[in-house]
């Protein structure tokens, strides 16, 4: 009798190590660091929409994210969307972090980035006009497209999409001074006139020795970063996607 009932606890055992879903406090830790650094552009941004988590978005991304695929969504129709993957752990806020990092490779001016160099992650984050993320994660014991096995590949998609075609990022100008009507401003964003729902507060998170992303869209290049903070990171990232303006 009890060989008989050990079948059906190793099969949902089995379901729950397979399945994957951020947490709250893993959500928020991408939302608040994504606000974060759209609220500190620099130049200050006259119409930067404070962002909100969407749950679609979220279920889309997660889906992506269980194909373990390192390229960008063909099917991800009018989203935008940032690819990266680590090992051995998953620190999102280290992610964010590194997307927003080419920041310095970016020129606002020109709409230009550095040659060489990959800015489309930057520019998603801080697209004005995009107000609702979704991401989702999956451990991948192969991701297709990278030779590291055992990474966590890490998908966030953006409603409405950046990287539009001859559009800047966002207005250079005085912070919040051409919000939309239906938005007042809050720590440089415009933020909406009714409550954004609350999640739990984040958690710590740990060094990562080991990291890898994709670009939005334009080039495919390999490069090296700087450590995050204790151990030096390998990155690699295929080229960022972009759209054409309707």
């Amino acid at each position: 009798k009890h060989g008989l009932c050990l079948p059906p606890v190793f099969l949902l055992l089995t379901a729950l190590e397979l399945s994957w879903s951020l947490s709250d406090e893993e959500k928020k830790i991408i939302l608040d660091g994504h606000n974060k650094y759209r609220s500190q552009v620099s130049p200050p941004a006259m119409d930067m929409l404070k962002m909100s988590w969407d749950t679609e978005l979220e279920a889309f991304a997660q889906a992506y994210a269980e194909k373990c695929i390192w390229d960008h969504n063909k099917e991800r129709g009018r989203r935008g969307e940032n690819l990266f993957a680590m090992a051995p752990t998953l620190d999102l806020e280290f992610a964010v972090e590194d997307w927003n990092g080419e920041e310095k490779y970016y020129n606002l001016t020109t709409s230009t980035c550095a040659p060489g160099q990959m800015c489309g992650h930057y520019t998603q984050v801080v697209w004005a006009s995009t107000h609702q993320i979704g991401c989702g994660a999956k451990f991948c014991e192969k991701i297709d497209g990278i030779e590291t096995e055992d990474m966590y590949l890490l998908v966030c998609n953006y409603y409405p999409p950046g990287n539009m075609k001859g559009r800047k990022p966002y207005k250079e100008g005085p912070s919040c001074s051409q919000c939309p009507e239906d938005r007042v401003c809050v720590n440089s964003l415009c933020a909406p006139t009714t409550p954004m729902p609350t999640t739990a507060k984040p958690t710590p998170t740990t060094p990562v020795p080991t990291t890898a992303k994709p670009e939005p869209t334009t080039t495919l290049s390999t490069t090296a970063k700087p450590p995050p903070k204790t151990t030096l990171p390998i990155t690699t990232k295929p080229k960022p996607t972009t759209v054409l303006p309707s």
